[in-house]
């Protein structure tokens, strides 16, 4: 649309350009649809570095962006995205080199401009003073250059006063006198016996190149040759800079190479992402933790961080491009994400835990079902908001497309495989704990054989019959009626009797069969000239098995009444046996406390017995007779703990669940009333029923096989077009009678 050049420095030179830079600003038209010669930004340099090129000779072309151009000159001292840094003392030497560095980088793929640093060809006014002259006619150097300076630079010769103001009085050469450098040679210098002569008879005054600038780092003297990347990453392309350089440049003694622009940053951001990614993988850790309070859930969600990054990197290979500091970012978003996922499902596991399902594996199917659809919603808004980045070719496109591609890729396979290893994670981590706990049984520490072997010796026991108590107490209570209620609620058996319900109850639907739909078109009794019968449109159904609907449905409803049936006595069959189970608990904890209270008699008759013995109001035979009985009751008692939590862990393998109870403290006349089923008659019996229904079941399943031996419909119809005459139709009614119906 528009092209403005610019050359020179401003009398506030606030733009770092030397003299020698001209920049040429080429403003494009934003509608790339509407360019005519190229596609691409990239084509449209090419063609214009070659048209330059063609028509300008000494003129070394450099293409950039400009806020980009200036923030690498500010940022590094460089123009282009890398600097190849050449340092050493002779300046001519330096110039050399990277005048030979450029041919060298030059062939090199991936490398679109490259600029050798200027460091000579300035023609300067030099003067160069004949010492013998000058001591002939009595002069001095420092006499001489202050001419010099005042001629053209200016020179303090006084200072004049106005009022309290003062001013320095300057004098120097007219414009017209400071043009040329014959100016400078018939500048004329005062001799000490007050006559003069010019200075070319003292000095030699010429022209001669000298260095347009001395550019330093760290007060060494150094050059560079920038360096423009062209469809390559500046890493890659700086590697082969290295290694060619390496293998072909000659440098003197004393003479280095490093990088810098665009790598230099790159670098350096590196090495911060090596410090910053850490830090933010272990905040995401503890943030876990603290979620979870598991270290083990805590690792297994943090297994989403490597099935993320497998994503990214397989994503970023896929796109052909490289690892960079955007990319890193995307990294660590992707990470955040992924963890969150992984949170989400296990909280749900952990939650399921909590309400009462114990089995592992409802829980896992139960918490995958509910959470997968946040879950994939997440991943699929995450994918989406990105895609316009991850294909984007505007402005700033070199920073979006490899986050967005990171974030993409990863969130496919942090999701996908987090829906699958998480919960196989999961399945061994809570396993082994439940084998764990299930190894510490209530009181495992005592050991009955010593309390056996302690009442042979005559030894009291050492049971600690209060933790016993403690631990007896503290145990939650359930009624007989909660008991059948909380076994029917969470027993598997029942809820696979419910699931086949309604299974049953889903397949009612098979049973209509309407055959087969057929759509179809085509011509007949064409040839020979004629345009013969043209079916426009046909469609046609096949196989309405009109009689089957009925057996069929009679055979589903048979089986949804068994299923039901089933249930009732599966119900029933559970209720009896948790009724058996809380009956036994009842009775052993009964058993056990009679025994507790024998205990305490014993225990004060053997007090008593042992006073007796102390007194000698009776003999050692008498005290060992009656402690021997205390002993016995004590192992008694011990023996009726132990039937006790037998039975109490039988009891509580109907609840399937982590919570441990136990019967209450009830008399005997306030129980419920027990599982008492008495049918009408025999033939009620719950058992017969589902017999009976099984060969209801049976019969049904005859007569749908029978069906399939009765007619079948079967129907057609067709729009024509006859001899090029539209209107007419055609249609077909048919039956399909089965042969042998053996």
């Amino acid at each position: 649309k528009t092209a403005v050049a610019r050359i020179g420095v401003a009398d506030i030179p606030t733009d770092p350009m030397p003299m020698d830079i001209a920049d040429m600003f080429i403003i494009l038209e934003k509608d790339m649809d509407k360019w005519t010669s190229v596609e691409t930004k990239e084509e449209l340099i090419a063609e214009i570095k070659t048209l330059l090129e063609r028509e300008l000779t000494g003129v070394n072309l450099v293409f950039s962006q400009p806020v980009e151009l200036r923030f690498n000159e500010l940022l590094t001292g460089v123009r282009e995205d890398v600097a190849v840094k050449l340092y050493g003392e002779d300046l001519d030497v330096l110039s050399q080199k990277a005048e030979e560095m450029a041919e060298i980088i030059q062939t090199i793929s991936g490398v679109g401009d490259v600029n050798p640093e200027r460091t000579s060809g300035l023609p300067q006014m030099t003067v160069r003073y004949n010492r013998k002259k000058i001591a002939q006619y009595g002069l001095d150097i420092q006499k001489l250059n202050e001419y010099v300076s005042a001629a053209f630079a200016g020179g303090v010769a006084g200072v004049i006063f106005e009022g309290e103001k003062r001013f320095d009085m300057v004098i120097r050469f007219d414009e017209k006198h400071r043009r040329s450098i014959d100016d400078l040679r018939t500048l004329y210098i005062d001799l000490p016996d007050g006559t003069q002569v010019p200075i070319k008879e003292v000095a030699d005054i010429s022209y001669v190149p000298g260095p347009m600038q001395i550019s330093r780092d760290n007060t060494f003297r150094r050059t560079y040759v920038g360096v423009n990347t062209r469809g390559r990453d500046v890493e890659s392309v700086v590697n082969d800079i290295q290694k060619k350089l390496d293998a072909e440049l000659d440098l003197p003694p004393g003479y280095y190479i490093t990088y810098g622009g665009e790598f230099e940053n790159l670098q350096r951001a590196k090495s911060r992402l090596q410090i910053v990614v850490p830090i933010a993988l272990f905040l995401i850790f503890i943030l876990l933790y603290f979620a979870l309070k598991s270290f083990s859930q805590s690792i297994m969600i943090y297994m989403a961080i490597p099935l993320a990054a497998i994503g990214g990197i397989f994503a970023l290979w896929m796109r052909d491009m490289p690892f960079s500091i955007s990319a890193g970012v995307g990294f660590i978003v992707l990470f955040g994400v992924a963890v969150l996922n992984g949170l989400v499902l296990i909280n749900r596991f952990n939650s399921l835990k909590e309400e009462g399902v114990t089995s592992i594996r409802d829980r896992i199917f139960t918490g995958t079902k509910e959470r997968i659809r946040p879950i994939m919603l997440t991943a699929t808004t995450d994918i989406f908001g990105f895609l316009p980045m991850a294909f984007s070719a505007g402005a700033g496109a070199e920073v979006q497309r490899p986050l967005a591609t990171v974030v993409i890729g990863g969130m496919l396979t942090a999701t996908l495989l987090t829906l699958v290893v998480l919960p196989v994670l999961y399945t061994f981590v809570e396993g082994r704990s439940d084998r764990r706990k299930g190894l510490k049984a209530p009181n495992a520490n005592v050991i009955i054989v010593l309390i056996v072997c302690g009442g042979l010796l005559g030894i009291p026991a050492v049971a600690n019959a209060q933790q016993q108590e403690q631990e007896k107490d503290s145990l939650p209570t359930i009624t007989l009626e909660q008991a059948r209620k909380r076994a029917v609620e969470n027993y598997p058996k029942i809820q696979s009797a419910r699931l086949e319900i309604e299974n049953q109850q889903a397949l009612k639907k098979t049973a209509w069969d309407l055959g087969n739909t057929q759509v179809f078109t085509g011509k007949e009794e064409v040839g020979n000239g004629s345009e013969g019968v043209y079916t426009q449109f046909g469609i046609q159904q096949q196989q309405i098995d009109i009689f089957g609907i009925a057996p069929r449905l009679k055979l589903q409803k048979e089986r949804v009444a068994l299923a039901e049936k089933a249930l009732d006595l599966s119900v029933i069959e559970l209720e009896r046996e948790v009724s058996q189970a809380w009956a036994m608990v009842y009775a052993t904890k009964n058993n056990y406390q009679v025994y507790e209270q024998l205990d305490s008699v014993f225990t004060d008759i053997e007090r008593a017995a042992r006073i007796r013995l102390e007194t000698e109001a009776t003999s050692k035979l008498e005290y060992l007779a009656t402690s021997n009985q205390a002993n016995q009751v004590q192992i008694q008692k011990e023996q009726a703990y132990r039937d006790y939590l037998s039975a109490l862990q039988r009891l509580n393998l109907w609840f399937a669940n982590d919570t441990l109870f136990t019967v209450p403290d009830v008399p005997a006349s306030q129980l419920d009333e027990p599982l008492n089923y008495v049918a009408d008659s025999l033939m009620n019996h719950p058992l017969l029923n589902v017999s009976k229904q099984r060969l209801d079941v049976a019969d049904a399943t005859i007569k749908e096989r029978r069906s399939q031996f009765l007619p079948q419909l079967q129907g057609q119809y067709g729009r024509q077009q006859i001899a090029g005459q539209s209107g007419f139709y055609q249609y077909q009614i048919g039956i399909r009678i089965p042969l042998f119906f053996g």
